[in-house]
C-alpha cells in the first residue's frame, strides 16, 4: 500500500514528484495530464513551509486571476479568486504578487 503523502519523508516526496514528472512526459491526453500535475503540485506542497504563504495577492500556476489568500490550512490556501469566495489551491501553486 503507498503512504499518504503527508507521511512521506522529504527524499521520499522528491522520489514521488521526480516520478510524477516522468508520467507527465509520457501523458497522451489533456485530462491525463490534468490529474498528474495537481499530483505533482500536491506532493511539492509538503515539501513547502505553510508559514511562508502568508495572508495576501498571489499569482495561482495556470490561473490568469489574482487569487487573494485569506489562510493557510495544511498545505491547502484558501481565499477568493475573481468572484469565488471559496477557492483552494496547494501551496506550491501559489507565487507572491
Amino acid at each position: 500500500m503507498k503512504k499518504l503523502y503527508s507521511q512521506m519523508t522529504m527524499a521520499e516526496l522528491e522520489q514521488e514528484m521526480k516520478s510524477l514528472r516522468e508520467e507527465l512526459d509520457r501523458a497522451e491526453f489533456q485530462s491525463q495530464r490534468s490529474v498528474i500535475e495537481r499530483k505533482y503540485y500536491t506532493a511539492q506542497a509538503y515539501t513547502l513551509d505553510p508559514s511562508d504563504f502568508p495572508p495576501g495577492m498571489y499569482k495561482v500556476e495556470h490561473v490568469q486571476l489574482p487569487f487573494i489568500l485569506s489562510y493557510v490550512n495544511g498545505i491547502m490556501a484558501w481565499g477568493t479568486i475573481g468572484e469565488e469566495p471559496d477557492a483552494s489551491f496547494p501551496i506550491s501553486m501559489l507565487t507572491r504578487l
